[in-house]
């Protein structure tokens, strides 16, 4: 995969997720009572062959669950290979076709070259699918831009795990993406490969949720040796860096999670996921400063996947291969960051107190004011507090046309609240 180097990041990938198949019906704990009858359930000494044993003794007795939830239930003290190994079945490696411009053809002595890196399974059903990856995956600024979509390739391959043959090539197509988010979002249409394969959509975890130092693990396919897996732990849940951006123009502030797995070019538009399977992140850049090491960066996954099915629902309604974002009419920033420790769940979280710092034009512009601290936002049934400035952000991609939105604010001290409706096309900003 081509490098690219932004400020001290450059962009790397990871892999993809999901939770083990199931049965039917059935209770673990009275197999594990069966099963030993010096145990009334399985203990964390014994061995993986009893504990397929029983899971397979409860299906028969119509357990519904999957092998890892069996275990979980029982009691077993599984490893995190078991999860692992469910994510590579959602990873899939990407092959991105171009055709050098003229001046860069003479400059590297080949007209043809690929963009290599890896996705996601967003979302399948049958031999559909929609996959996530990296905008900077599959686009070349090195290309004639004569594609259908200028840079973006018009030649995208895909190869599940374990299938790097001809035979069990996928052939993609660009939906949209989102240069400035570093998302880009592919679909396969009516593939047998797909169809007759044990592929699985990714199960998503809360990337709000995670907790500093926990075990990740990011799957990918570096130095483009095959879809493989690398672990560490989480370094920060949250951060802003500086990164290029793909048509390599510009610089812009990137949401992130930090993490020290070692991830590689090659790797770029993979998941970054949790011990338990679930996705958490897509790994997109690494540091490559002097004296500087295991500093990988993953877009979080609550941002990651709404800016993805923003793009997904947008391509539905007008084909413009972007992401429509609300806009609120008002800037904000943080006027205070702090840290807590949660007693009941051990985590230690970072609070940010976001404040509006301008009132423009925008769907709330006629209700916010400057020096107003954003308390909550609710829409489509549901509140998030607003205890970090990217959640906010976050939303504006979740948000859709007609959506009742209400904002609760602090005002001088007082809490206020107020709804409106997004209706106006004035409401939202295309990002492509």
């Amino acid at each position: 995969m081509k490098k690219r180097i932004l400020l001290p990041a450059l962009f790397l990938t990871a892999a993809a997720l999901i939770l083990s198949a199931g049965c039917s019906g059935g209770n673990p704990y009275e197999v594990a009572r069966r099963a030993d009858s010096t145990a009334t359930v399985l203990s964390e000494s014994a061995s993986k062959s009893q504990a397929r044993l029983m899971y397979e003794e409860a299906c028969a007795d119509g357990y519904a669950g999957g092998y890892v939830e069996f275990l979980k239930e029982i009691g077993f003290a599984a490893d995190d290979s078991l999860a692992v190994n469910s994510t590579l079945l959602s990873a899939v490696e990407v092959y991105a076709a171009f055709t050098r411009s003229q001046f860069a053809a003479a400059a590297a002595g080949s007209s043809s070259y690929y963009s290599i890196g890896a996705g996601v399974i967003y979302q399948l059903d049958g031999g559909d699918a929609y996959v996530i990856t990296n905008y900077h995956v599959v686009y070349s600024a090195s290309s004639t831009g004569r594609e259908r979509i200028p840079h973006i390739s018009d030649g995208i391959t895909l190869y599940l795990f374990g299938s790097k043959t001809d035979e069990r090539a996928i052939p993609a197509e660009y939906v949209g993406g989102v240069m400035d988010r570093d998302i880009a979002v592919l679909k396969v249409e009516d593939s047998d490969v797909l169809k007759n394969s044990d592929a699985r959509a990714a199960v998503r975890g809360d990337s709000d949720a995670v907790s500093v130092g926990e075990r990740v693990y990011a799957v990918g396919d570096p130095n483009n040796k095959g879809i493989s897996a690398v672990s560490g732990i989480l370094s920060v849940d949250a951060e802003y860096i500086s990164i290029q951006t793909a048509d390599e123009q510009r610089s812009v502030s990137m949401l992130e999670m930090r993490t020290d797995a070692p991830v590689n070019h090659g790797n770029s538009g993979g998941g970054l996921f949790n011990a338990e399977g679930k996705l958490i992140g897509i790994v997109n850049a690494r540091s490559e400063a002097e004296g500087v090491e295991h500093l990988g960066y993953a877009i979080p996954a609550n941002l990651a996947c709404a800016v993805a099915q923003n793009i997904i629902d947008n391509s539905r309604a007008d084909n413009s291969h972007g992401a429509m974002c609300a806009v609120l009419g008002a800037t904000t920033y943080v006027s205070d960051t702090y840290s807590e420790y949660d007693e009941e769940t051990g985590r230690a979280v970072v609070r940010e107190t976001v404040c509006v710092q301008r009132v423009g034009v925008g769907a709330a512009s006629g209700f916010l004011r400057t020096g107003d601290v954003i308390y909550s936002v609710a829409f489509g049934g549901t509140e998030k507090l607003v205890t970090r400035r990217h959640i906010l952000t976050t939303a504006l991609f979740e948000m859709r046309r007609d959506d009742t939105v209400t904002l609760t604010v602090l005002r001088n001290g007082t809490k206020r609240s107020f709804s409106f409706e997004l209706s106006d096309n004035d409401d939202f900003k295309l990002y492509q």
